[in-house]
């Protein structure tokens, strides 16, 4: 008789436990189709994809890239680099009509899992401007530039809180990317000792849309 009582409110707590455990999992699937929504009503891409990538994470100790709290001008060279095709090769260029601004060209870092360093020139207003977004934040902007025609060290900016590095705009600008000019790779060594390495094999070409929206 014993026996069958402790079996008896056994089955009530298995019962109770299973009971408890379908609602906690119902709960979960509702703010998971919850969250879903959301993200799919984000407008930009980039933003939509990091929202997905947060309800994904099954490790609640792992925190998420935060897409949404990162600068604009970093979402706009990684955004822009979203669009590229086919796993192509060099710069990828958007100009809309031949000779004016704005014009933007990006290039991920080789050997990179996403989020990838991302360079970008672009001619935006008639000034000339070469970025580096960074999925790291940075403390200093001394840097290095290596390609296997010259070297340089360069002062750029730090942007964005530390995520966009910047290198002069105007004249001191252009000269730098000149420099860059009929060169297969460039190196940028950071102050904290990282190298990032791009494929610039066709800037020559891949850069007359920028070099004519800007005058130069």
């Amino acid at each position: 008789m014993i026996y069958s009582r402790i079996i008896y409110f056994i089955f009530l707590a298995f019962c109770s436990l299973s009971s408890t455990f379908a609602q906690a999992q119902e709960d979960e699937v509702h703010l998971t189709e919850q969250a879903l929504s959301q993200c799919r009503e984000e407008v930009s891409q980039l933003i939509r994809l990091s929202c997905y990538d947060q309800i994904n994470i099954k490790d609640k100790q792992t925190s998420a890239f935060d897409i949404s709290a990162m600068g604009d001008i970093w979402r706009l060279a990684v955004e822009h680099e979203m669009k590229r095709e086919n796993y192509t090769a060099g710069f990828m260029v958007t100009a809309n009509n031949k000779g004016t601004y704005p014009v933007i060209m990006t290039i991920p870092a080789m050997g990179y899992q996403p989020p990838r360093p991302i360079l970008m020139l672009s001619c935006i207003d008639n000034i000339t401007r070469m970025q580096i977004a960074l999925p790291k934040k940075q403390i200093a902007g001394n840097i290095q530039l290596i390609t296997d025609k010259t070297q340089l060290s360069s002062e750029w900016f730090l942007r964005e809180d530390g995520y966009l590095l910047e290198a002069s705009r105007g004249i001191p600008g252009i000269d730098e990317i000149k420099q860059l000019l009929s060169s297969t790779k460039l190196t940028i060594k950071l102050a904290n000792d990282e190298q990032l390495t791009f494929n610039i094999s066709g800037i020559n070409e891949e850069i007359k849309p920028l070099r004519s929206a800007c005058h130069w």
